[in-house]
């Protein structure tokens, strides 16, 4: 299982956000988005609660 976090492109962000100097946090999962949070320690806790519930093999 590939899972990633990475900082949201400002473009994909509403203009109401980016005024307000917002930052989001982008989990993708197997190259397909799975959630947004608002800080980074958020999608690093989403990312490692996926990989945990991930059967190791």
């Amino acid at each position: 299982m590939n899972v990633i976090v990475h900082e949201r492109d400002s473009e994909h962000l509403s203009r109401e956000a980016r005024a307000m100097g917002m930052v989001a946090w982008d989990v993708i999962q197997n190259g397909e988005l799975v959630g947004i949070f608002p800080s980074q320690d958020e999608a690093d806790a989403y990312r490692k609660a996926l990989e945990d519930a991930q059967p190791q093999g």
